[in-house]
């Protein structure tokens, strides 16, 4: 998480940056607003960090975990609008999952949104914001959000096959989660891809 907010640093000056990686093991993150004791099972057992942004508590370990911070002066987005920045970050995941044979894309674009009920569990709920499978409206990528005065920090879970362990064994009242098993192995390098589209349209 150091390393995220790390990222979001270097954005404060100026510069783009990202990282692409997973999890030794099992781990949960939680939202800067949550708390262990109220939000995990079992926290004295439980392998956990609070991230940087908020939302809710991914479970990892399973998972392909992206950093991503950018100023807000280069971003093609209404920066008081924490919906616009949204849009304008996630793009580069969207395509890089595209890009890997996902059909990804928002569930606002798609006829799923606000579906399941809201719990300390990420990824039992799905919003209009949410990246999910526009076939099947199954929640793709947990995301979160970071917005300073002059940057933005994204952190983001997308899941790869079952989870290590029963997500409600960990997290309080969390849901069954059935992730599809899909091929990240070329996923950094369309993420890179998509980086790199990004990065040159944004305004400098």
């Amino acid at each position: 998480m150091r390393r995220d907010l790390a990222l979001l640093g270097r954005a404060e000056s100026g510069q783009i940056g990202w990282r692409v990686y997973g999890w030794e093991g099992l781990w949960v993150t939680l939202g800067r607003f949550q708390s262990p004791e109220r939000d995990l099972v079992d926290p004295l057992s439980t392998k956990w960090v609070l991230r940087p942004t908020g939302g809710k508590a991914v479970l990892h370990g399973h998972d392909v975990t992206i950093g991503l911070a950018a100023p807000l002066a280069q971003l093609d987005a209404d920066s008081r609008s924490i919906k616009s920045v949204y849009r304008v970050v996630i793009a580069p995941i969207v395509a890089a999952l595209r890009a890997c044979g996902v059909p990804a894309g928002l569930a606002e674009e798609t006829r799923f949104s606000n579906s399941g009920p809201r719990t300390a569990d990420c990824f039992a709920f799905s919003s209009s914001n949410d990246i999910v499978d526009a076939e099947t409206g199954r929640k793709l990528c947990g995301c979160a959000l970071r917005l300073t005065h002059s940057a933005v920090l994204v952190q983001a879970s997308i899941p790869n096959g079952l989870p290590l362990v029963d997500p409600a064994s960990v997290i309080v009242n969390a849901d069954r989660h059935n992730p599809v098993e899909w091929d990240a192995s070329n996923f950094c390098v369309a993420f890179e891809d998509a980086m790199a589209r990004f990065d040159a349209v944004v305004p400098a």
